[in-house]
């Protein structure tokens, strides 16, 4: 192996067990546990369902919208120059520069999350910002994917794009079963191997994680002036969000360019299928 890529893979390594090792739960959680007996009957399937309809409107319908956020274009230039550094020039430097690409559109997304959500939870809107925080997430995960050279409109990266944010946000018992599969997906994708996906259960189980640690958040969110907590949770949780993205894609392009092979596009199979290749 490559020793710059394998002395980058080491640092990635040990950011997961940092990530693994979190303490599950709210990342409000003092603020939350205050509210979680008052939280009305309903309110997790209301919001369970918001979650799935977000990312189903948005996987379908709602690329366009987010793509004129960015530009696009200037973004895949920019990843070909430092991609083209990596294999001819210097591989720190390429990769460097790829690291930064990520690393600012990282950063203008926090901002996006943070006015929206203190202006939506200033006038107690929790439920109905959803689609925009889901929008936020994904715009920051689809620059993050660009970046490092891979197109988010395929049905495999978007299913990959799910997996990351199941990842991301699933509670502790669950968190390392969750980032295996990531991993056995990177592992799938760099070796070629076409995986069966179901990307309408995979959304509805995305939902379920979101709703499950976001519970409080929201209810909090819904009331006037109290609201205003939707401001810096929505930015923590976006900041989690696209800091797990970038690790995980930046670990993705190392492991690619350790074997030489091109993003290869998976072909969609069926469920039975990629259940199976995804148990530990």
């Amino acid at each position: 192996m490559d020793k710059m890529i394998q002395k980058h893979l080491k640092k990635i390594s040990q950011k997961e067990e940092k990530f693994l090792q979190k303490p599950g739960g709210s990342l409000l959680k003092p603020l939350t546990d205050k509210v979680e007996d008052k939280i009305p009957s309903g309110l997790y399937e209301k919001l369970q369902q918001a979650f799935y309809l977000g990312f189903k409107v948005v996987f379908e319908k709602g690329n366009g919208i987010i793509e004129k956020t960015y530009d696009r274009d200037e973004l895949t230039i920019n990843h070909t120059v430092y991609d083209q550094s990596f294999d001819l020039l210097d591989k720190k430097k390429g990769l460097k520069g790829l690291n930064k690409l990520a690393g600012q559109s990282r950063l203008r997304n926090l901002g996006i999350t943070a006015l929206e959500g203190t202006g939506l939870g200033l006038l107690g809107i929790g439920l109905p910002d959803i689609p925009v925080f889901i929008g936020v997430v994904l715009k920051s995960v689809y620059e993050i994917a660009l970046s490092y050279g891979y197109d988010y409109r395929t049905g495999d990266e978007q299913y990959f794009i799910l997996k990351l944010l199941e990842a991301a946000l699933a509670p502790e018992e669950k968190r390392a079963e969750c980032n295996e599969q990531v991993d056995k997906l990177i592992g799938f994708f760099t070796r070629q191997v076409a995986i069966g996906y179901d990307l309408d259960g995979q959304m509805r189980q995305t939902a379920d994680c979101f709703a499950t640690d976001m519970l409080c958040i929201k209810f909090l969110q819904g009331l006037p002036l109290v609201g205003i907590v939707g401001g810096p949770a929505n930015v923590m949780y976006c900041k989690k969000i696209s800091d797990y993205a970038r690790l995980k894609y930046q670990k993705r392009y190392l492991l690619q360019k350790e074997t030489g092979k091109p993003t290869v596009t998976a072909e969609k199979g069926d469920t039975a299928a990629a259940q199976t290749a995804l148990e530990p």
